[in-house]
């Protein structure tokens, strides 16, 4: 199979499940829970996708690709979602582990793709 139909496949699933189990456990919510996963699932998706694509053409700088996607993809969820920095009604914890749960579980897919591919392909030494 294709990479990115594995990829997509793989994104869609996670998503699907962790919105079907976040909606179960929390019964009211301060984040929409469909633009919360819809939106964590494109910006997961579109990085995997741009960083597969940089892979193949400089695999040596895929770190830095790799954070300037985490970077990105922070600085729009702060956009999309102000209630993260609103002060009017402030957030509880569990409020805000319900938006960084499944934001560390997409950016650790994220991070596994990126360690598979630089173990399968390791750096040159720098000896001559």
């Amino acid at each position: 199979m294709n990479f990115y139909f594995k990829a997509f496949l793989l994104i869609l699933v996670m998503a699907v499940i962790g919105f079907g189990m976040h909606s179960y456990v929390v019964e009211f919510s301060v984040f929409d829970l469909y633009n919360l996963y819809s939106f964590l699932g494109i910006a997961t998706l579109g990085s995997v996708f741009g960083m597969y694509y940089l892979y193949q053409l400089v695999p040596d700088q895929l770190g830095y690709v790799f954070l300037v996607t985490v970077f990105v993809k922070f600085g729009a969820a702060l956009v999309l979602f102000p209630q993260l920095l609103s002060e009017e009604p402030s957030l509880s914890k569990g409020q805000i582990l319900s938006f960084l749960l499944p934001y560390f579980i997409f950016l650790a897919v994220e991070a596994f793709m990126v360690i598979k591919w630089l173990n399968d392909n390791p750096l040159e030494s720098f000896e001559d």
